[in-house]
């Protein structure tokens, strides 16, 4: 799709041609940018794609949503953020109101209630086949502090608006398009700039987790609920009962936590 006719020279930094293209202006720099992105694009793309059951032939509306996206934040670019970290959020926003607005079978008014049709899609998905309607309605409707008739609209318009293409909206499988640790949920609740020193600040917390010992690195999990590698939740324990699965003493672990934390607390300072 970004083919040229002369073969460019590869610069070390993706964001150097955006650099380039805000001092000199020449175009070319954009569009050599495209040219070497366009491989991590189509993998981004069919992710975002296979995680929402899109059709395949969407591929291309979406890579040129993201190159007349970034086209746009060029012009007025001026951020110590590096503008490719940037428009990746940006992109998956934009993505989700093409997915809004002419992917599905049913009108959505506006982006919050799309959001909201996620949000109960996905939970209602997670109810027990077994689960009578109404009380189920009641269960999303508390933990989303929402009103149980929001709830039932929310399912009905959920089913129809995939009724003929299988698009699953609530999917929430940890595809990691764009290289994203992000959820979904901070996704459509923080804002670009926020996104981003966010997944800074994961990937400093990853680095100092992993210069622990491999039973300090169990405590942490088993304590804290936290997965090492990816940083989601798990289910916590006890002290008592990490104790006895370390071999550990209840006070010798307490003592240990006390010398890993402050151990975290420097290498993240």
């Amino acid at each position: 799709m970004y083919q040229l006719d002369y073969v460019p020279i590869r610069l070390a930094n993706l964001n150097d041609y955006f650099v380039r293209y805000k001092e000199t202006n020449y175009e070319k720099y954009f569009n050599e940018f495209l040219y070497f992105y366009e491989t991590a694009l189509n993998r981004n793309a069919q992710l975002f794609i296979n995680k929402y059951s899109l059709d395949n032939n969407r591929i291309n509306d979406l890579k040129q949503i993201f190159s007349s996206l970034l086209w746009s934040e060029l012009q007025s670019y001026n951020s110590d953020i590096p503008l490719l970290q940037l428009i990746k959020y940006k992109t998956l926003k934009a993505w989700h109101e093409y997915v809004r607005t002419v992917c599905g079978n049913v009108h959505i008014d506006n982006y919050n209630q799309y959001l909201n049709l996620r949000k109960v899609a996905l939970l209602y998905s997670q109810q027990p086949n077994d689960k009578p309607l109404e009380e189920a309605v009641t269960d999303i409707a508390n933990e989303l502090n929402i009103s149980e008739n929001t709830v039932r609209n929310c399912i009905i318009t959920s089913a129809q608006f995939k009724q003929n293409n299988n698009l699953d909206i609530h999917n929430q499988d940890n595809e990691n398009y764009f290289n994203s640790s992000i959820t979904d949920v901070e996704m459509d609740t923080l804002s670009p700039e926020e996104i981003y020193f966010k997944n800074e600040q994961q990937e400093e917390l990853k680095t100092a987790l992993s210069k622990l010992k491999p039973q300090d690195l169990r405590l942490i999990e088993l304590i804290f609920g936290i997965c090492p590698d990816c940083l989601k939740s798990k289910e916590k324990t006890t002290t008592r009962e990490a104790s006895l699965r370390v071999g550990l003493t209840t006070e010798g672990v307490e003592k240990r936590l006390k010398k890993i934390l402050k151990r975290l607390k420097e290498d993240l300072e």
